[in-house]
């Protein structure tokens, strides 16, 4: 009986492991490189040249979708078995600067299947859509500090183009008393990737976090929050807790497309929220391309006059990626 049951817990575990995961399809525009293969190398293959292979769609792009575990995953493409990388400087707001001096792509996975942004080789998706400034709000809950706040409490982080998050200055920036033991501020934010933290009157005390505590990066042996500023942001922080802060590529809206009437009769109106779209290839459940469109604008309209009833993918490319849309004519 032991037996069984413990052959049932390792199944559990072992299914309740595998569960955790999520498809991601990554997609790189390796316009202007010279190359064989593309791939993508990361913290989930042990950074390999060759594990994660993307295959050619054309006109310069490059995809795969792969399984990965919920978290925090730092990734970077690469072609040619790491003949060549992307390069990146620090603070670049699609990626962060960990322990080793090295700049990569930072990327949530969350219990949930996600396609990301078609990202320029060596370059952030985020830059091209709004650049900022932003508008970063802080809400701090210090319930569970024991201490004393004689003055205020404060954030404390890096800053870029002289401006930022104080330098480490101490107590530059204070958060406002809001009461209910929470503290507030509201800060303009270039677009980058900044670390922080929580401190107290200045430096008298500060929020101290172990390597690898979610939301955080560590480099000369400081481990603080980061936080990527593509846009404004509220975050509500507790004192001394990590989370994880980074964006999510499908949460910044930056290949976000309206699609109406959707079912339709006739037509289909598809406008992009941010940007032009370039490209629109319609297929049918077979997978026959039945249309090409090249509007160069940020709305277009798909001509369904000559398309029998039924279902019909839509992928649409703009400047910033790309997407498919489920288009139904009834």
């Amino acid at each position: 009986m032991k037996k069984n049951y413990l052959l049932f817990l390792f199944l559990f575990l072992l299914t309740l492991h595998l569960s955790a995961q999520s498809n991601i399809t990554f997609s790189v525009d390796m316009t202007g490189q010279t190359f064989t293969q593309a791939y993508v190398s990361g913290s989930f293959n042990g950074w390999s040249g060759t594990s994660n292979p993307l295959v050619d769609m054309g006109s310069g792009i490059w995809e795969a979708t792969f399984p990965l575990a919920d978290g925090e995953h730092e990734y970077k493409f690469t072609y040619d078995n790491w003949t060549g990388q992307e390069a990146f400087s620090q603070g670049d707001v699609c990626t962060i600067t960990n322990g080793g001096g090295n700049h990569n792509r930072i990327l949530v996975v969350a219990g949930s299947d996600k396609t990301l942004p078609t990202a320029p080789f060596s370059g952030c998706v985020e830059s091209a859509s709004n650049p900022g400034p932003h508008s970063l709000i802080v809400n701090v809950d210090m319930s569970a500090y024991g201490g004393s706040i004689n003055t205020a409490v404060n954030i404390n982080g890096q800053n870029y183009n002289s401006q930022g998050l104080g330098n480490w200055c101490g107590p530059c920036i204070p958060l406002v008393d809001m009461g209910s033991n929470i503290w507030s501020a509201t800060i303009p934010l270039e677009e980058y990737t900044y670390e922080f933290k929580i401190t107290v009157d200045g430096w008298t005390d500060q929020e101290f976090f172990a390597q690898f505590d979610p939301g955080t990066v560590t480099n000369d042996g400081n481990t603080n929050r980061y936080i990527q500023m593509y846009g404004d942001r509220t975050i509500n922080l507790v004192w001394n807790t990590p989370q994880i802060l980074s964006a999510e590529a499908n949460d910044l809206n930056i290949n976000s497309f309206k699609t109406f009437p959707n079912p339709t009769r006739d037509s289909w109106t598809i406008k992009a929220a941010n940007n032009s779209i370039i490209n629109i290839q319609v297929f049918d459940v077979l997978g026959k391309n039945v249309m090409s469109l090249n509007p160069s604008s940020n709305e277009a309209v798909i001509d369904g006059s000559s398309l029998g009833l039924g279902l019909y993918f839509a992928k649409v490319t703009s400047e910033l990626g790309s997407d498919t849309l489920k288009l139904v004519k009834h």
